[in-house]
């Protein structure tokens, strides 16, 4: 989701938040709206607004589910002029058709990490069929061909744009991905619906035979390749800007760097695209040339009608990489002395390095503009390099950055003072990572700053210049420092969760991760269902104004997505738990026709069985009971390899993990065991509990860490160690399996680390908490983890509250904030009770195990 960040993040400073809401725009648009949303719709015409769009279409047109659709690129500039040639085509032709809902929009579906794919599309056109694609091509082709617009990575662009085709869904259709999640479908002939991705490269489905006319534009495209001087050896970044590639030099075989600018993509705060902030680059690296740890420019060249600097390539890491990779707090649970005094004295040596560079851009007459951990990159013997200079300038240019990193880019500050306040923050974040939550709460920065004096070695008083440097426009308070107990924490958590409570609103009840703009606010992970479930069963209360406002909601829902976490199952559990069973059947029923899939226990099968069993308890409902068995059937067929997962289509591996791998199978096992003693349940509870353990691997210091597509080191509960070691516990409770009780200790190493980089639930020091709780560990320990956990909260309207994800905004939620925290608080108690659904009541039933 974080490519998609910066369009949830402009409407609202403290939250994610529906970019329909952004009402002051980028400062630059002067107007914004298009003139077209003004007009009257002409008679037999209707026009209706849904999600960003603004449809407009002939009553009573009948489409094809799917079909080859037009899209128009266009830029700010020239966006209300072909909304009003499209407009007039399309009416007079009797075309459907569709366009963004006005220039904000726009601004943020075309911003420098909007998704790829669908980046540039103003208006989409829907011919029925290619007799009419084809004439809307030439006929409309003619009047708008020429303008100017972003090059839309998914289309086939039509002559010379801004007229771009693909072959997609007409339809609303749905399939699930290999989680059970639903994404967007189209049909393959056999009527099987397959997912329509959206992605960069233009692509046709295989059952479909592109017209002759456009198997021209496709001849004539992969004709038009020019001679390159270089060889793309692989990307290290991508941006809606353009790419960042590594590549040989073919005259002499030099490795170089390859950076790529898309025109009229990723445009900033300033009005500026790819192309503006490119020659900044260029102009920057030029007036630079010869200061070590600054890469030299070598070449420039357009191809494709992208801009390409080329430069040298520095080897190393991204400072923020450099760090996770060497900083012993993250790396081992007890790390000695030594190991703590030899890193923060290559951390100090690297940061003087990073200041020296910096002294000398500025002794250049130059500001470096966007300088922050993966900014600067560390090689091998600790070298240092600056990179990326797209927002740099000249001293005393009346120019501020238009981008930059959140907690990084300030408004307050200018010239040589945007560089100052980055260092300042650098030498405090390169310890501890928390740049976007000083932003929220600039009262952390003097704690933050006292905890790096405290953990490492540093000089006396080393931190005392970035304190001031950062706090000059007044210092604030850190509540969370004072507080003298694990529950005042609790009540203060619990109280700015009902501070954010938004009964008014239709969309949500309370804010959450940014997942909740794309799925809504109803579901158990990021929505009201897990909020109001944490709020009551950790003693917090239960108002009617909420619950009353979170029945109304679901059952106003067209669509819901069918899983626990994300959808129709995890409400129902929570409307039952409140009391509310007959409005739980009747969601369950209402939804039934839903299509159902996947492994994982958040979106899929195992989630749903589950959530079915818990409803058929007691005698009620037998019938849910028999569907659960039955999904049961189905789980296991996928757990000895009779069937592979995967949806049609999707070519994807499952991951392991509780919330997304088999580990979630296994605790769905272990439940119906209980129901029914089938003793074969927990024969495959075991065996899917080993196909997660399989793609464990054990780090330096010892403790069992999931692989993630070949990449070491998930320790967390959604998809890491911690999770399976919670379900090794549920397993034991009933049947021995030796690898499930010696890997626990192993898996539960990896709670103990002081440093994580998220304080929640699922990803972070939350999850520590809950997990060493639960399994046993020394009350010592829990207390250490719960004291950490101070540094990620900030103060709001009284309360306290837990920056989302990497900190970039506050959420209220089970998965990513504060009700999660309420859980693992709970659990840190003492007394047994669940921290989350379908997890035993170890008050009532000892638990085993052992962190």
């Amino acid at each position: 989701m974080f490519d998609n960040m910066e369009i949830y993040i402009q409407a609202d400073p403290l939250f994610y938040e529906d970019p329909r809401r952004w009402v002051q725009g980028p400062p630059f648009l002067k107007t914004h709206g298009f003139s077209v949303s003004e007009r009257r719709v002409p008679d037999g015409w209707s026009r209706r607004d849904h999600g960003l769009w603004t449809h407009v279409s002939p009553d009573g047109v009948v489409l094809p589910e799917q079909g080859w659709k037009i899209h128009v690129s266009a830029t700010l500039d020239n966006g209300d002029a072909l909304c009003d040639e499209v407009w007039d085509y399309c009416v007079a032709e009797g075309l459907p058709f569709k366009y963004l809902l006005d220039r904000r929009i726009q601004y943020l579906c075309n911003s420098k990490y909007a998704p790829r794919g669908s980046s540039g599309k103003l208006i989409t056109i829907y011919p029925r069929d290619e007799e009419e694609l084809e004439k809307v091509l030439t006929g409309l082709g003619e009047r708008v061909g020429g303008h100017e617009g972003p090059y839309i990575l998914s289309d086939l662009r039509w002559e010379q744009g801004p007229l771009y085709v693909r072959y997609g869904a007409f339809a609303d259709l749905q399939c699930l991905d290999i989680d059970g999640r639903p994404v967007p479908a189209m049909r393959r002939p056999d009527g099987v619906l397959v997912p329509d991705r959206r992605r960069p490269g233009f692509s046709v489905p295989p059952w479909v035979s592109p017209p002759e006319f456009l198997e021209r534009q496709m001849r004539a495209r992969g004709g038009s390749e020019e001679a390159r001087p270089y060889r793309v050896d692989k990307a290290l970044h991508f941006s809606n800007s353009g790419g960042v590639y590594l590549a040989t030099r073919l005259s002499d075989g030099e490795r170089v760097v390859l950076k790529e600018a898309r025109p009229h993509t990723g445009v900033d705060g300033n009005g500026e695209d790819a192309i503006v902030r490119q020659e900044r680059e260029k102009r920057a690296l030029r007036r630079l040339d010869g200061i070590p740890g600054v890469p030299r420019l070598y070449d420039e060249f357009t191809m494709g009608g992208h801009g390409f600097l080329v430069q040298e390539y520095r080897e190393g890491l991204p400072m923020y990489s450099w760090c996770a990779a060497h900083h012993p707090l993250v790396l081992r649970a007890h790390p000695s002395r030594e190991e703590i005094a030899e890193f923060t004295e290559r951390m100090l040596k690297v940061l003087r390095t990073v200041e020296e560079i910096v002294r000398a851009i500025h002794d250049r007459g130059m500001v470096a503009g966007d300088l922050h951990l993966n900014n600067v990159l560390v090689g091998p013997d600790d070298q240092v390099t600056v990179i990326d200079f797209e927002q740099s300038f000249e001293v005393g240019e009346d120019w501020t950055p238009g981008l930059g990193a959140p907690g990084f880019m300030v408004a307050h500050r200018e010239g040589r003072g945007i560089d100052e306040h980055s260092l300042a923050l650098l030498r405090l974040t390169a310890f501890l990572a928390f740049a976007p939550i000083s932003t929220m709460a600039p009262g952390k920065i003097r704690s933050y700053a006292d905890l790096v004096e405290r953990t490492f070695p540093v000089p006396r008083g080393w931190t005392r210049p970035s304190v001031e440097q950062l706090t000059a426009g007044g210092e604030g308070t850190d509540p969370a420092r004072d507080i003298e107990s694990p529950a005042e924490l609790e009540s203060l958590l619990a109280a700015g969760i009902r501070a954010a409570a938004t009964p008014d609103r239709e969309d949500r009840l309370f804010p959450g991760d940014i997942e909740q703009c794309v799925s809504g606010g109803y579901g158990f992970a990021h929505g009201a269902a897990g909020i109001l479930w944490a709020l009551d069963v950790c003693g917090h209360g239960r108002r009617p104004e909420y619950e009353e406002w979170f029945v109304s909601s679901v059952f106003r829902q067209r669509r819901l997505a069918p899983g626990f976490y994300d959808g129709v199952a995890g409400i129902a559990y929570t409307l039952d738990h409140l009391g509310y069973r007959k409005e739980a059947v009747e969601l369950i029923d209402r939804h039934s026709d839903t299509p159902t899939g996947g492994l994982s226990l958040f979106s899929g099968l195992p989630g749903i069985g589950a959530s079915l069993l818990h409803l058929s308890r007691g005698g009620g409902e037998p019938r849910f009971l028999d569907k659960a068995l039955e999904l049961a059937d189905e789980i296991g067929d996928r757990v000895t390899g009779v069937r592979l997962p995967g949806s049609a289509g999707t070519g994807t591996e499952l991951r392991a993990g509780l919330m997304r791998g088999w580990t979630g199978a296994a605790l769905f096992y272990v439940r119906l065991y209980e129901r029914t003693l089938d003793e074969g349940c927990l024969d495959l509870a075991v065996r899917a509990l080993h196909r997660d353990l399989d793609q464990c691997t054990e780090n330096d210091d010892g403790a069992l860490l999931v692989s993630d597509r070949g990449i070491r080191g998930l320790p967390h509960i959604e998809g890491g160690g911690l999770g399976l070691a919670l379900v090794a516990q549920e397993i034991l409770a009933y049947r021995e399996d030796g690898r499930l009780r010696e890997s626990i200790p192993d898996l539960a190493r990896s709670a103990h680390p002081v440093l994580t980089v998220r304080g929640d639930l699922m990803f972070g020091k939350g999850g520590q908490i809950a997990a060493l709780a639960r399994l046993g560990a020394e009350k010592s320990a829990v207390d250490d983890r719960v004291d950490e956990l101070r540094s990620f909260l900030v103060p709001y309207k009284g309360g306290l509250a837990l920056p989302s994800g990497r900190g970039f905004r506050l959420s209220m939620d089970l998965a990513t904030g504060s009700a999660g925290l309420l859980l693992a608080l709970a659990t840190a108690r003492g007394n047994g009770g669940p921290f989350l659904p379908l997890f035993r009541d170890l008050s009532i039933d000892t638990g085993v195990g052992g962190a």
